[in-house]
């Protein structure tokens, strides 16, 4: 069996969790809501959904039972952080290892610039399981975990 993950899964993901935020509570996306938005026809939609409502990432409900509409009445933590609306602490530190990298590039003061280069080396080279570690505990007890 192929994956399904990047084709249809993960763009459907993608699209429900855009429409939560943008609706704001104030009403909940149907499938069909985002045939658009993915390049997706409903039943390839309906599929995603159903595979994403068992995997934990959406609450999937149906309006007036068997025969209605379906729509998403929210979304995961994992949701989350599998569309990168929440960064996990593996992409922040290659963030901030990139980022100082540029900052040892723009510096002017050979020392400076010496330390920031340092500094990304250690992040992002031996000591990068530890900074994921600290990053992990820093995101969990941030999202109340």
């Amino acid at each position: 069996m192929e994956s399904t993950w990047g084709e249809r899964d993960l763009p459907v993901l993608n699209a429900l969790v855009q429409q939560l935020d943008d609706a704001g509570g104030a009403s909940f996306p149907e499938l069909w809501d985002i045939t658009e938005e993915t390049g997706l026809e409903v039943p390839e939609i309906t599929k995603a959904a159903i595979a994403l409502d068992s995997a934990g990432y959406i609450e999937l409900s149906r309006t007036g039972g068997s025969t209605g509409a379906w729509f998403v009445k929210g979304v995961s933590k994992e949701a989350r952080l599998a569309v990168g609306q929440w960064p996990t602490a593996e992409q922040l530190l290659d963030t901030l290892v990139q980022r100082l990298g540029e900052a040892a590039e723009q510096e002017t003061d050979p020392e400076q610039r010496s330390r920031l280069r340092e500094a990304a080396g250690t992040a992002g080279g031996a000591a990068r399981s530890i900074f994921v570690d600290v990053l992990s505990s820093v995101i969990a007890k941030s999202m109340g975990a």
